[in-house]
């Protein structure tokens, strides 16, 4: 029977990995933003009129904007409707329009049909119960033994290897939709120095899914590693 209990210093290894990675990418992050949020843009309006004249623009004007919460940005693909948080929705820095345009590149790519969106979207269910499940059934293998319990292991690492497909597909969605928001700056005028602190503020903001996939690949290896070492 396979069991992750040899190797501690593997174990030790990766945790202490992933919580450097997460937190170096967070302190990145939170760097960036805070830097460009005290840059106004040249444009004078906040992300909210940003965002709906992108839409317009795109010919996409039916795509609503909201107001949410702190630090909650994103498109919801069931209402068609972009979300900025409190910061990006009223203010006029670097930071709020270039956030404004990303979400709504992520409403170009629903309305245009983008494949790895579609793909994301149809991962949802699967991933939603593999999140919360993956760990129960790879607990309940190990405490079952050699009756079942390699079969139950194996089940919880497939599933835990669904979430990680899941953010390795968020990837191209999310590096899609800061490429569109860039390129439509550039297209309105942007000058070369926004241009830059924009491009700064999305390339922080993807660091994020990078960090959380790969820190999920060091797991997924790690369960692989440490229970074959017990075969």
């Amino acid at each position: 029977m396979p069991i992750v209990s040899g190797g501690m210093g593997l174990y030790y290894a990766v945790m202490i990995l992933t919580l450097v990675i997460g937190a170096g990418a967070q302190f990145y992050v939170s760097r960036q933003l805070k830097k460009y949020s005290h840059v106004p843009s040249s444009y004078g309006i906040t992300g909210a009129e940003m965002a709906r004249r992108m839409s317009i623009d795109s010919g996409i004007s039916h795509v609503a904007v909201h107001r949410g919460g702190p630090n909650q940005d994103f498109f919801d693909p069931r209402s068609n409707s972009v979300t900025l948080g409190t910061d990006a929705y009223g203010e006029y820095s670097i930071t709020a329009v270039a956030t404004a345009v990303h979400e709504m590149g992520h409403a170009q790519q629903y309305a245009e049909g983008y494949a790895f969106m579609k793909f994301r979207s149809a991962l949802v269910p699967v991933v939603n119960f593999c999140s919360n499940a993956w760990m129960i059934i790879f607990m309940l293998g190990l405490l079952m033994g050699a009756a079942g319990g390699t079969f139950m292991v194996k089940i919880g690492i497939v599933m835990f290897a669904a979430v990680l497909l899941f953010q390795l597909v968020t990837l191209p969605v999310e590096f899609d939709a800061s490429r569109r928001g860039l390129a439509y700056l550039q297209a309105t005028g942007m000058n070369q120095a926004e241009i830059s602190g924009a491009y700064s503020v999305l390339r922080a903001c993807a660091l994020t899914y990078v960090a959380s996939a790969l820190t999920a690949l060091l797991q997924l290896l790690y369960l692989i590693l440490s229970t074959r070492s017990e075969d």
